[in-house]
């Protein structure tokens, strides 16, 4: 899957690098997000970036949650604006929630995998925590991609 998925992200116009070798996640990373398929670290353990040509929709990849793994969840509690029963709504949200691409060239999206389902979902600005399912798991997500049954804007 990873190396079909490879040649038809370079064919789509996505730049893709791949990893020399198998890339580690934090323990930061392992520690707040629990149930992570498997089949995700596989495919991202393989890549150091696969973005488009703009950079304003990418997957994201193991440098992503060494650096910042909250942007979506940073933006939503500035909304809260201290409200704490909608920071802890939007905390439990994201705890259970792991981004994996975001676009960012106009209004901003993302996919994220729901770690309590294993399935893929989709939120939009401004109510980033308001989903929807698009794949029944990572994998059927990349083949909607590669199927063009979902498409990232590239």
């Amino acid at each position: 899957m990873i190396d079909r998925f490879a040649e038809w992200a370079n064919n789509a116009g996505l730049i893709v690098q791949r990893a020399d070798e198998p890339i580690s996640f934090s323990e930061g990373v392992l520690s707040r997000y629990k149930n992570i398929p498997e089949e995700w670290f596989k495919f991202m353990e393989s890549f150091n970036s696969i973005t488009n040509e703009a950079e304003d929709v990418y997957f994201l990849t193991i440098d992503y949650f060494a650096d910042n793994c909250s942007y979506f969840e940073d933006i939503s509690l500035d909304a809260a604006d201290g409200d704490d029963e909608w920071t802890a709504s939007i905390k439990a949200f994201w705890d259970k929630t792991l981004p994996i691409v975001m676009g960012v060239g106009g209004d901003y999206h993302y996919y994220a995998i729901d770690l309590e389902t294993g399935e893929v979902v989709e939120g939009w600005e401004p109510e980033f925590e308001d989903t929807s399912v698009v794949a029944g798991s990572f994998y059927e997500f990349l083949e909607k991609l590669m199927s063009g049954e979902i498409v990232l804007g590239i």
